[in-house]
């Protein structure tokens, strides 16, 4: 009988271990995963992101014509000016020699052969004056 009455015990007390609450449990530590989906959503948009920044700069850098067009040497680009968006007239120096050239994708046209140089005096289009020195007499005139 006493065997009867120590099962009986040993299970009301496993039952009544079971309905207790979860903060008087022991706790096990919590495996997390170091690098979850928000981590890798976070290096891809920032990785996307300079990529497309870069295809940016480049494609602005090519619509604006900041590329360095100037070769050292007997052959000079002078000075140009774009007609649509694939094709452009182009002043080139070739020794002694200034050539009008059109330039198209595949094929490069002499428009003409100059007899008489042409010099480029001022960088700002041969205006003579440079905008701040119009300005100063702009505003020379303005107090006066």
């Amino acid at each position: 009988m006493r065997f009867y009455l120590l099962t009986l015990c040993q299970l009301l007390a496993s039952n009544l271990y079971a309905l207790t609450e979860e903060k008087d449990k022991p706790q096990l530590p919590t495996v997390t995963d170091p690098v979850g989906m928000g981590d890798f959503a976070q290096v891809f948009l920032g990785l996307a992101f300079v990529v497309v920044a870069i295809l940016a700069m480049a494609w602005l850098i090519k619509r604006t014509g900041f590329v360095n067009t100037r070769a050292s040497g007997a052959l000079k680009v002078i000075g140009g000016i774009t007609l649509t968006q694939r094709e452009r007239i182009l002043l080139v120096q070739v020794g002694e020699k200034q050539l009008l050239l059109g330039v198209a994708p595949g094929r490069i046209t002499t428009l003409h052969e100059l007899e008489d140089k042409i010099e480029m005096g001022s960088p700002n289009g041969g205006e003579g004056e440079s905008f701040a020195k119009k300005l100063n007499s702009y505003m020379r005139g303005a107090r006066s």
